[in-house]
């Protein structure tokens, strides 16, 4: 097993360049699929009309468009130049900006939610972005973050499955914050009272990947994920397509004829700033 040390600024760069290359391709892949997380996200922080919202991690834009549509006023901030330049043309009159979840440009005490949708694994320190939307919450405000729950029953845990089997998850990559560091409800609950947010809680969310063919699931994460291509891009290429027949055959009990239904259970966590 390669020893591994944990060098943030790599791990940063590693995202930055990873987004800006796979922005199209995430668009594509995954919006019909986080996007199914973000109305509970919104219910479970109250957010409404005159809510000020900061949408970490934005990406194209689906939560705060989702926001903005019940009447919230919305400030998106992602690491990536392409991304924010995505989610400006899909939710073209919002606010997307360039922005660090580790040190944001807003005063304390600025909004009534902050969400991230699937960003919290992108963040080379994790608990620093958590305690940087505890700063810039009111008093009363709410923490919303999702997460992918763990592989078992998930197209991850398929993933990563048939990339062991055939090739290596061994892969010389910067390493970043666990995957599956928030799938346990503990941790989560214990990092976010560390820092100081009240009346926590987690909730498990079953969501569905609809894939267009059964053997579409390689396909989508070497175009649109950022790990997890580069975990496929550092396999020797000749057990390429054994790891792709794999995937294939696991996805097959999904397969509904004209799509593919693959289940990706998710955490939804939410803090309140008291």
């Amino acid at each position: 097993m390669t020893e591994k040390t944990f060098d943030p600024d790599a791990f940063r760069t590693f995202e930055h360049e990873g987004w800006n290359r796979l922005y199209e391709g995430y668009h594509n892949a995954w919006e019909h699929l986080t996007t199914q997380a973000v109305p509970p996200m919104l219910d479970a922080t109250n957010v409404g009309s005159g809510s000020a919202v900061l949408d970490v991690a934005s990406g194209p834009g689906y939560v705060s468009g989702a926001a903005a549509s019940r009447g919230a006023k919305t400030i998106g901030v992602d690491l990536s130049e392409r991304m924010t330049e995505l989610a400006a043309a899909n939710y073209s009159g919002l606010t997307f900006q360039l922005g660090n979840a580790e040190d944001l440009a807003f005063s304390d005490n600025s909004f009534d939610a902050v969400l991230i949708n699937f960003g919290i694994l992108h963040f080379p320190d994790a608990d620093r972005a958590l305690s940087e939307a505890f700063r810039v919450l009111r008093q009363g405000g709410r923490l919303g973050f999702t997460t992918w729950a763990g592989p078992e029953g998930s197209a991850i845990g398929i993933a990563m499955g048939a990339i062991a089997k055939e090739g290596t998850l061994d892969v010389d990559l910067p390493q970043g914050t666990p995957i599956f560091r928030f799938a346990d409800h503990e941790e989560c609950q214990t990092v976010l009272k560390g820092i100081g947010f009240e009346d926590c809680s987690c909730t498990n969310l079953l969501l569905t990947w609809r894939l267009p063919r059964v053997d579409a699931l390689m396909e989508s994460f070497r175009n649109a994920t950022v790990r997890t291509s580069g975990v496929l891009a550092a396999q020797d290429p000749a057990v390429l397509p054994a790891i792709s027949a794999a995937m294939t055959q696991e996805c097959k009990p999904y397969d509904k004829g004209d799509h593919t239904a693959l289940p990706m259970p998710a955490v939804l966590t939410v803090g309140t700033k008291v």
